[in-house]
């Protein structure tokens, strides 16, 4: 059976998503691997990545009755030195899923231990946005984000009772540490380091088509590691001339390249560094991208999600999370470590193997 792989990156929005060898891979600078490494503080974590784009994620663990609800709690600044800092909260219950009717004019944020007084502060929630998450007005954010840097705990209160809880910890040392890494004092990288490692990525991906009944392939029929495929394999029309199974197995989903007149071809997960990753969910979604889950360890709620497009020729990876945190909080909401400068749809395969211009 051939078998190829699926490169994907840790480094940044603009690092090569090129396979290596182990022994090829060459170290990042410094400051880059300081993007692009996690630091956790209480219920918070930061990430950034190579575009000096960081994010703050905060949410506590899920209780251990399954009862309540939970805020996730995303801050984000833009890289200008000036750029205000804003603010988005989702509402989970104990298993991932969005809770909780849309926020009113009753909402408040209160402190911890405290169900009324004149520190209760008014959210500025907006519409509910499409991954379900609510953003804070560019008024309210900088208070809300300064309250939970200072109170010792902080809980959402709609005036009758508590809706939320809030996460805890350090905030204020990981948004110290968010301006450094974004702000450095000196240019952090050679123009050779630049010009190596913050590399641009412009590509066209094929958008998907229903494929028409076809005899599964035996590689695809046999995919699973005990030789029994419960249930029939997706297919995929991702081209002219391929098409996409993937194969639903006990230990997770096997993925196949299939060109027309040729045999499948089965894919497997590889980083920078030539090593092989498990990866358990694979399916191709709505929006004509192949997502792959790569779970930390046996937990398939933390680890990391990537997207890829097909440009006709090859797998361009159009998006990577990471949260390394395991408290069953969606994908949607997971920090973004890897996305290209620009992509877009095309009906037909572009003319130059994927490295499209960036649009107009």
């Amino acid at each position: 059976m051939a078998v190829a792989t699926l490169p994907f990156v840790s480094l940044g929005a603009w690092v090569a998503p090129a396979p290596l060898h182990a022994e090829d891979a060459p170290r990042p600078p410094a400051w880059l691997r300081a993007l692009d490494r996690a630091l956790n503080a209480g219920d918070w974590t930061l990430q950034c990545n190579s575009a000096q784009l960081c994010q703050i994620i905060g949410v506590v663990t899920p209780p251990r009755d399954n009862i309540g609800v939970r805020a996730v709690v995303m801050i984000e600044r833009g890289v200008a030195k000036n750029a205000a800092l804003r603010l988005r909260m989702a509402f989970i219950d104990s298993t991932g899923a969005l809770a909780v009717p849309p926020p009113d004019a009753r909402w408040r944020m209160i402190p911890r231990g405290r169900l009324r007084g004149t520190a209760a502060l008014p959210l500025g929630f907006g519409e509910r946005e499409e991954d379900g998450a609510y953003r804070a007005s560019p008024e309210a954010a900088p208070s809300l984000i300064d309250a939970l840097a200072r109170w010792p705990g902080a809980a959402m209160h709609d005036g009758e009772r508590v809706i939320a809880r809030l996460p805890r910890g350090n905030l204020a040392r990981l948004l110290a540490r968010m301006d450094r890494l974004q702000h450095p004092a000196s240019d952090p990288l050679t123009p050779e380091e630049r010009a190596a490692w913050l590399q641009e990525y412009h590509y066209t991906i094929l958008t998907t088509v229903d494929a028409e009944e076809a005899p599964v392939p035996d590689e695809v029929e046999r995919a699973c590691a005990d030789r029994a495929l419960p249930n029939r394999p997706f297919v995929y029309r991702i081209g002219p001339q391929h098409r996409l199974w993937v194969a639903e197995c006990p230990e997770g989903n096997h993925i196949f390249l299939h060109p027309d007149g040729a045999a499948p071809i089965h894919f497997e997960m590889r980083d920078n560094a030539g090593i092989t990753r498990r990866h358990d969910y694979a399916g191709m979604g709505g929006d004509s991208l192949l997502a792959i889950q790569l779970p930390k360890g046996e937990r398939i709620d933390c680890g990391q999600w990537v997207k890829f497009g097909w440009t006709g020729t090859s797998f361009a990876m159009i998006l990577q999370r990471r949260y390394d945190r395991c408290r069953i909080v969606p994908y949607d909401f997971w920090p973004r470590v890897w996305y290209p400068t620009s992509w877009r749809y095309a009906d037909a395969p572009p003319s130059d193997g994927g490295d499209a211009p960036p649009p107009p």
